[in-house]
């Protein structure tokens, strides 16, 4: 997976201005309940629990005070309402989605166009997620922006809302993923996105002007701030129905994470 390079200049170009793991598991998969909570936070309060269980290893269980049924169906009803404010929040700033909306299971992506990784994924693993689950209705897919490597990946971002004006975001979508197909490293000049604008059949005059104007610089920032906010620094990053699972990893994994929120949203 692609880390979050520290010094990411996210300014765009203007016409003015030069410019698996090897056993097949995630290396984790997290149920994340609240936006606000960072990730890394996550993992550190899941550690603490492990580290006082081991502490505490010497003491009699019998002595532990159990909940009680009606502090489980409160927990239960606080972490139900944190997620649906999460997935709300997700709603609120995706602007790019595929499928069909009443499905049982949103599926968000967190990605970067000129992440190797993310092609990878967008490649093969994506193609089948898009097959099984968003074309038989079963799954809601939306883009968020996480642009962290560079001026080109802020111009591919903004390329890509240009294109999603003439309703072609997701064909711009694969269209620059297939660029780095066999390990290319191509150049997302703004020259060169015109070029795919046009291959698309797009109004180039139209399309033009958006990618110029920087239109929407705004937007891409805006959700990369978001996608930060929740403490995702690393490309390609998923949240389906609150559950994360970062990097590309394979088929099986996502099919079992999807899975089983289709069979929690059928109780």
């Amino acid at each position: 997976m692609n880390k979050e390079a520290p010094d990411t200049n996210l300014i765009p170009e203007t016409p003015n201005k030069k410019r698996r793991s090897a056993s097949g598991q995630p290396l984790f998969v997290l149920a994340v309940y609240s936006w606000t909570f960072p990730i890394a936070i996550l993992i550190a309060f899941i550690a603490g629990i492990f580290l006082g269980y081991f502490v505490r290893s010497g003491s009699n269980p019998g002595t532990a005070a159990q909940p009680t049924a009606a502090q489980n169906q409160n927990n239960t009803t606080q972490n139900d309402s944190s997620r649906q404010q999460m997935l709300a929040l997700l709603a609120e700033q995706t602007r790019n989605y595929i499928g069909n909306e009443q499905a049982p299971v949103r599926m968000y992506e967190f990605s970067d166009f000129r992440c190797p990784y993310c092609a990878r994924y967008n490649l093969d693993t994506g193609k089948k997620i898009l097959s099984t689950y968003v074309d038989t209705g079963k799954v809601y897919l939306g883009f968020i922006h996480l642009a962290i490597l560079g001026e080109d990946s802020v111009r591919a971002a903004l390329a890509s809302e240009c294109a999603a004006e003439q309703q072609k975001f997701w064909e711009y979508h694969e269209l620059l993923f297939a660029q780095r197909q066999g390990g290319q490293n191509p150049d997302y000049s703004n020259e060169n996105l015109k070029a795919l604008a046009q291959e698309l059949g797009l109004d180039l005059k139209v399309f033009s002007e958006c990618l110029d104007s920087g239109r929407y610089i705004s937007i891409v920032l805006q959700q990369t701030q978001f996608a930060r906010q929740l403490g995702l620094t690393s490309t390609p990053s998923f949240l389906i129905n609150g559950r994360a699972i970062i990097g590309a990893q394979p088929y099986e994994v996502f099919e079992g994470v999807i899975e089983q929120a289709l069979k929690e949203s059928a109780q």
